[in-house]
């Protein structure tokens, strides 16, 4: 029997309320369609009406844990019959909240932040439960385009927006051709000071691929040894014009001079962005 889509679950769910932006769905489908016969374990900043998990329950039919928090304290009048739904209230950006998230599920498959949408918590979020996801899981930022407005701490252009933020993931993700002995919590120092919070840089090495849509991040995890260039991929065996390049069948970057990360401590543009002061953007 097929599944019924995210779009089907919301239309003919009439429990408590939820909303989502209609695009969100499609991408959910596509993003969560491998998890939908595991144990999965995913957390949900921001519930609301507490309507969202009663859909991923029916969504997830195999959840192992299905944790949603909010720092309203309403939410703790939500009750569910189905043993694998989790509320939690308080602020998610706290270590204290972490620890009781980690209490019930050490690791998570996947994370949603449908929380304030305040640039500063896009990015406490994300520092505290980007390592709390396993290998192959997904973290997903919701309604980004509240990153563009001062009255969530953001702007065109704000150097501590939360859309600037994941933006900066995509240079972290590069960091081996930086050609400046950095690393990407270093590029992302000014940011984590200005919200006084913090990431390992172990943990960014972690980034495997980050995909922007209207309103919405997502950012895949997979081992570090996933995220690299690979080996070179030589078919056929006609050269004609550069006869060398058969030579590389199956090299790395590493093993030829032709791919050696030039020296970029000289180039104001590659050294600019390190600086940890604040008060210099």
């Amino acid at each position: 029997m097929q599944k019924q889509s995210l779009r089907q679950l919301y239309d003919s769910h009439s429990g408590k309320v939820s909303d989502k932006w209609s695009s969100y769905l499609e991408v959910y489908d596509r993003v969560f369609g491998a998890y939908r016969s595991t144990p999965v374990r995913l957390l949900e900043i921001g519930i609301q009406n507490g309507g969202s998990l009663e859909i991923w329950a029916r969504y997830f039919e195999t959840a192992r844990a299905l944790i949603g928090c909010d720092i309203n304290p309403d939410c703790a009048k939500l009750t569910y019959a189905d043993p694998a739904i989790h509320v939690i209230v308080g602020d998610a950006g706290t270590p204290e909240v972490l620890q009781r998230v980690a209490a019930i599920s050490p690791q998570l498959d996947i994370v949603i932040d449908d929380g304030s949408h305040q640039s500063r918590d896009m990015v406490r979020n994300f520092a505290l439960y980007f390592p709390q996801l396993a290998d192959g899981g997904v973290y997903i930022a919701e309604d980004m385009h509240s990153s563009y407005w001062s009255q969530f701490g953001g702007g065109l252009g704000h150097p501590h927006a939360g859309m600037n933020f994941f933006k900066l993931l995509a240079d972290v993700i590069h960091a081996e051709y930086w050609g400046v002995p950095k690393n990407g919590r270093d590029l992302l120092a000014k940011t984590l000071l200005s919200y006084g919070c913090d990431i390992d840089a172990a943990a960014l090495l972690h980034i495997h691929a980050i995909e922007f849509r209207n309103s919405m991040v997502i950012v895949t995890k997979r081992p570090p040894s996933d995220n690299t260039l690979g080996t070179r991929v030589v078919g056929g065996q006609a050269a004609s014009v550069w006869q060398e390049v058969v030579d590389l069948r199956g090299s790395t970057r590493e093993s030829y001079t032709s791919h050696e990360v030039f020296d970029q401590s000289a180039n104001q543009w590659a050294t600019a962005p390190f600086d940890p002061d604040p008060s210099k953007t």
